[in-house]
C-alpha cells in the first residue's frame, strides 16, 4: 500500500508548490466523498460519461446520473444509475442498465466551513426490478449496503477530506472495507484542481485494491460545472487491473 500513499503524496507536493493555499472537494468527479449538502430544497445534478478499462473489457456509462436534493442543512437524498455499454473482446457489445443506488446523507457534525465536518452517507446498491441487466453484465444482481462515513478538516494551508466505510452484503465476495483521501485546490476563481487516493480491502483482507485519481472541476456559470477525473490502479489483488478511469461530466445546481 506504500506506492499509492506515495504517489498521493508526489501529487500533494506539486499543488502545494502552486498555490498558497488547498480546499479539499469531495464527490463527482472524484471517488471520495465530503460531508457537503445541496442545501434545503435545492437540487445538484451531476451528469457524466464514464470510461472504465480493464484487460480485454471496456464498460462506459453513458451516461451516468447522479441526482441530489436538499432537505434541510444537513441532510441530503441520492439516486445513482447509469445506461452502461460493456464491451469485451472478440463478443457483442452489451448495453442496459445498471444497478440503481438510494442513499442519505447526515451531516451530523458541522463546526463550520474551515472546521471539523463529520458526516454519514448509507447506501443500498440493487438490480432494477423486472432487470436482465445482470445476465448482460451490465449491473449485479447481488443487493449491498454500504455504509461510510465522511470527514473534512480545514489545516489552514491544507483541507483534507477523508471517507471510509464497511460494505455488506449476503455474498462473502461483496462484502468489504473502502476508504479514501481528496485534496483539492482552487487555482483560481471557479478552477479547483484535485488529487486522491481509493482503497478497497476484501472482507478479511485477503485482497485489496487502491486507486490514484486526479480531477478538476471548472465553473462555466453560476449553476454549471464542469467536472474531469482520470485514474487507474496503481495495485489491485482483487480483480482485474484497471488501466484507465475518467469521468467527463457536468453538474447542474438548482
Amino acid at each position: 500500500m506504500r506506492r499509492p500513499i506515495l504517489s498521493l503524496l508526489v501529487v500533494l507536493g506539486a499543488l502545494a508548490a502552486a498555490a498558497p493555499g488547498l480546499r479539499a472537494q469531495g464527490g463527482p468527479p472524484m471517488i471520495t466523498d465530503d460531508p457537503g449538502t445541496p442545501g434545503n430544497g435545492h437540487w445538484e445534478i451531476n451528469l457524466a460519461w464514464t470510461d472504465q478499462r480493464t484487460p480485454g473489457s471496456t464498460l462506459l456509462g453513458l451516461p451516468l446520473l447522479d441526482a441530489n436534493y436538499g432537505v434541510g442543512d444537513r441532510i441530503q437524498l441520492n439516486y445513482q444509475g447509469s445506461w452502461n455499454v460493456l464491451r469485451n473482446d472478440d463478443d457483442p457489445a452489451q448495453s442496459g442498465m445498471s444497478d440503481s443506488q438510494l442513499a442519505v446523507k447526515w451531516r451530523f457534525y458541522d463546526a463550520g466551513e474551515t472546521g471539523l465536518q463529520l458526516s454519514t452517507y448509507p447506501r443500498i446498491t440493487f438490480l432494477n426490478p423486472g432487470s436482465d441487466s445482470d445476465r448482460r453484465g451490465t449491473a449485479d444482481s447481488n443487493t449491498t449496503f454500504l455504509l461510510p462515513f465522511e470527514v473534512r478538516r480545514d489545516f489552514g494551508v491544507l483541507s483534507v477530506n477523508v471517507d471510509f466505510g464497511h460494505t455488506f452484503s449476503a455474498e462473502q465476495e461483496d462484502r468489504g472495507w473502502m476508504a479514501g483521501l481528496c485534496v483539492g485546490r482552487e487555482v483560481r476563481k471557479g478552477w479547483e484542481l484535485d488529487a486522491e487516493v481509493h482503497l478497497a480491502a476484501s472482507e478479511h483482507f485477503q485482497g485489496s485494491e487502491a486507486i490514484l485519481n486526479v480531477g478538476s472541476r471548472y465553473d462555466l456559470s453560476e449553476n454549471a460545472t464542469l467536472q474531469l477525473a482520470v485514474g487507474r490502479n496503481v495495485h489491485n489483488s482483487l480483480g482485474p487491473r484497471v488501466s484507465l478511469l475518467t469521468y467527463l461530466g457536468i453538474q447542474i445546481r438548482i
